[in-house]
């Protein structure tokens, strides 16, 4: 896949100077088919070239020399004409983006991410919305705070991108997933006390009420969202797959790299070569872009999803639900003895009544 050069000129003419600007952060030539079988002519009877634009806005309007535009599930299907080199983006959200790239060539299939400007950059603490729940039980005066992380609605692509240098078979083909909701997702894994506070008990084999909890089955992480649920009044659930990945690449402040948050695994990850042979306490590692911790290593993380396979369509807000023998687990342990685990990507199966010192569960609730 080539990575074509592109340059970047925003303008702001009409919206207020504290509209928030836009960037391309990837413009690919892929070798999908796309293009060829799904065709589209010019005024000239010349076939088109097709970029899949992943865009973080809901109401785009595209200026240029444009033959047919589509919403494809939240990915945008823009066919240009051979040569065309450039495009603006209008929103009503950001100011104008105006593209300029290298021509595309007739039959071609391109991918195009643009997303916040900045969004790359490591969020300072406090730039990301958080909120902060102190749980409490009857008859206990002593509550454990637990603290959430929102994350924006947005799109991006799920599986085996370039920046995971992966061949897993699992994790292809590359799609684009939509996601239309906000969330709130814990900003650790859950604590050995917050567990504790919740169900009554500790079943964790490395006692210690800052380390994640972990000897649980996926069975035992439904029964702790249920009870927190009905402790809260507040709905929590297991994130989906989907949800869960975007957020280990860091939701609309995706930045593409291998880890959550770094290419370098022991950046925030605790895996065997540096966990010697046991977890760790929460938030001892650096945070990835929206301040969440622990999403590569330490303890294996439940998901909603049943393990299944990946098709190439687009998915909006996608749950596996076809029943299988496994559930899914995502971010590696402290007890694996490479990094490729703690990959954002990266994808295990389990059985929903194993239990095992290296799976936990990090929860998300619902706005």
């Amino acid at each position: 896949m080539r990575k074509l050069l592109a340059a970047l000129i925003l303008a702001a003419i009409t919206l207020p100077l504290r509209a928030q600007e836009l960037e391309m952060i990837e413009f690919n030539e892929t070798s999908e088919l796309s293009a060829a079988q799904f065709k589209e002519y010019d005024a000239n009877g010349n076939a088109c070239a097709l970029v899949k634009l992943g865009l973080v806005a809901s109401d785009p309007v595209f200026e240029g020399d444009v033959v047919k535009s589509e919403n494809k599930g939240g990915v945008y299907w823009l066919y240009l004409p051979q040569g065309t080199d450039k495009l603006t983006i209008q929103t009503s959200s950001f100011l104008p983006l105006r593209l300029q790239f290298d021509p595309v060539k007739s039959l071609f299939t391109y991918h195009m991410t643009v997303a916040p400007k900045g969004a790359g950059d490591e969020a300072a603490a406090g730039d990301f919305p958080v909120e902060t729940i102190t749980i409490n039980v009857p008859d206990d005066a002593t509550g454990v705070p637990l603290t959430l992380v929102k994350v924006l609605s947005g799109r991006f692509q799920m599986g085996a991108t370039k920046d995971q240098h992966s061949e897993e078979k699992d994790e292809q083909p590359v799609r684009w997933i939509n996601l239309t909701n906000d969330f709130y997702i814990g900003q650790t894994e859950v604590t050995q006390a917050l567990y504790e506070k919740v169900m009554g008990e500790n079943p964790s084999l490395f006692k210690n009420p800052d380390n994640p909890v972990e000897n649980i089955s996926w069975l035992d992480a439904v029964k702790f969202v249920q009870a927190l649920s009905n402790v809260t009044g507040r709905k929590f659930r297991l994130p989906t797959e989907a949800e869960w990945e975007y957020a280990a690449r860091g939701g609309q402040n995706l930045k593409p790299t291998k880890y959550s948050g770094s290419d370098t695994a022991g950046e925030v990850g605790w895996y065997m070569k540096n966990s010697n042979s046991r977890p760790h306490p929460v938030k001892s590692k650096k945070p990835n872009g929206i301040g969440l911790y622990d999403m590569s290593g330490n303890v294996w993380e439940y998901c909603q999803d049943f393990k299944g396979s990946y098709d190439k369509l687009p998915k909006t807000n996608p749950l596996d639900s076809k029943r299988t023998e496994n559930r899914v687990r995502r971010g590696g342990s402290w007890m694996d003895n490479s990094a490729e685990p703690l990959r954002c990507a990266y994808r295990r199966r389990i059985a929903e009544r194993e239990k095992d010192s290296i799976n936990g569960l990090r929860v998300v609730m619902e706005p």
